[in-house]
């Protein structure tokens, strides 16, 4: 099961949780358990983001160095 496909779960059982008819305290556990899925996954998600986004600057970096590559100096810009 992908991350996308347990946060969809988790949010059709809150949907079941909220109009269910449960008694408080088994709607409340339910709710307070899908949220604390929802946010993990969530923060899984972000993290796998950041790390593709920080591998993706690098090798942008290596194919477009920002220093000249034979030391020589850039020439000044004019207006």
């Amino acid at each position: 099961m992908t991350k996308y496909t347990a946060i969809i779960f988790l949010g059709v059982l809150v949907i079941i949780a909220a109009i269910g008819g449960f008694p408080s305290w088994f709607r409340t556990t339910l709710l307070v358990a899908s949220g604390l899925g929802i946010v993990v996954l969530a923060y899984l998600s972000s993290v796998m983001y950041c790390s593709n986004c920080k591998k993706l600057i690098e090798d942008a970096e290596q194919a477009l160095p920002s220093s000249p590559a034979n030391g020589a100096t850039t020439p000044p810009l004019v207006r």
